[in-house]
């Protein structure tokens, strides 16, 4: 039989990795991912999801600005720099629990707002604008995060910060690379000396070239920290009576996560599930790469929720985290792969819809199937769509041999 390949488990010898002061500052990541997964605990509605949506992407673009610096400072990354914007991380963190009230809203939109006008001066100060992610270097979407410390609703605040948060994705998926570097900024005024003599001219603003391989290890660690999460969670959940439905569900829960870590970081880069090595960092990739992260940290989320609920009534809210955070990772991996696949037709008729209606059938069956019935169906959805990419790489390399064998 013919082995399918995959990706090494680790970086090709001389590739540059994570430093320690990343390695830190990637903490904080750990910590607002357990915050904003409680969002989704003890039977969310539909509020608390979009309040799960917006916090989440706002607290992954914080993240990814200062990631950026980092991988393109490569060793002249100052440890001041990174300090300071994991500290608005971190109060971005805290503030996430009972966010919906007043105050708390309130600090999480100024640590945002802190954050990014934060690393606007350090491309500002580097006269850099980053190819991959512009945003980073723009204020356009922060100016609604400032609106909203004035808002008084609840509602009114959440749609300014979407519009903020989408204006920064519309901006960095819309604007050709050549239109955002065509422009230069005014020199610093500098004191006249006896070495300097004459007005400085301006200073072009330059794209930030980006370190590929290194950054893929950074978003991947990313995922790492997600899945993590999960694996605590099921632990935490675990806190019942160690019965037969709980025999039956954990095994099911930690298969699920492990399948979840092979598609996207042996069968994809970037952590996105399916994604070809060696596909550049672009604005779409990173866009894919904060939906996966958030459905992964959803569905994480929703399992805890359902084996948590293992001693007593199922929580109907749960299963549908749990069901909605599953689809839409597949609806992401499916999408990714039909790009490259020989015939997308097939591959999501096949592959893909197979994998949503076992997704469908635990949110239709959330009030009335078993706890153990319904993490077993998340787990065939995710091993379904696993096994069908598998087939499709394999036809797509046997006529590869074949032809060689025949020259």
């Amino acid at each position: 039989m013919q082995r399918t390949s995959s990706l090494p488990l680790v970086p090709p010898a001389g590739a540059r990795h994570a430093s320690w002061l990343e390695l830190f500052f990637d903490l904080v990541a750990v910590a607002g991912v357990a915050q904003l997964a409680r969002l989704l605990r003890g039977g969310p509605d539909a509020q608390d999801v979009a309040v799960y949506a917006v916090l989440f992407a706002a607290f992954w673009t914080a993240w990814i600005s200062n990631t950026l610096y980092g991988d393109v400072a490569a060793e002249k990354t100052r440890t001041r720099t990174l300090l300071l914007g994991m500290f608005g991380l971190t109060v971005m963190a805290a503030a996430v629990h009972g966010v919906q009230e007043g105050e708390h809203a309130r600090a999480f939109a100024l640590a945002y707002v802190v954050a990014r006008l934060f690393a606007n001066r350090v491309w500002q100060q580097r006269h850099q604008r980053v190819e991959g992610w512009p945003a980073a270097r723009l204020t356009v979407g922060v100016a609604p995060w400032i609106a909203s410390l004035w808002a008084v609703e609840e509602r009114a605040r959440l749609w300014l910060w979407t519009v903020g948060l989408l204006l920064d994705l519309v901006i960095s998926l819309a604007v050709p690379v050549g239109r955002r570097i065509r422009h230069v900024v005014p020199a610093p005024r500098r004191p006249p000396s006896r070495q300097h003599h004459g007005a400085a001219g301006p200073v072009p603003v330059t794209t930030a070239h980006l370190d590929n391989e290194h950054l893929a290890e950074r978003l991947g660690l990313f995922i790492l920290i997600v899945l993590g999460e999960g694996v605590y969670q099921l632990v935490e959940a675990s806190d019942t009576p160690w019965d037969r439905d709980l025999h039956l569900t954990a095994p099911a829960a930690f298969l699920t996560l492990t399948l979840l870590w092979s598609l996207c970081l042996r069968r994809g880069h970037d952590g996105v599930p399916f994604l070809p090595p060696g596909t550049p960092v672009s604005a779409a990739v990173l866009a894919l790469h904060c939906c996966t992260a958030a459905s992964l940290a959803a569905l994480a989320a929703g399992l805890g929720g359902v084996v948590a609920g293992l001693d007593g009534p199922l929580h109907e809210q749960s299963s549908w985290v749990m069901a909605a955070g599953a689809g839409v990772y597949v609806v992401i991996a499916a999408s990714v792969r039909a790009r490259t696949a020989p015939r997308a037709g097939r591959w999501l008729l096949v592959g893909v819809l197979p994998a949503l209606a076992l997704c469908a059938v635990v949110a239709a069956t959330a009030d009335s199937e078993s706890a153990v019935r319904q993490v077993w169906l998340i787990t065939a959805s995710i091993a379904w769509l696993s096994a069908a990419e598998l087939l499709v790489r394999r036809r797509r390399a046997t006529p590869d041999a074949a032809d060689g064998a025949g020259t």
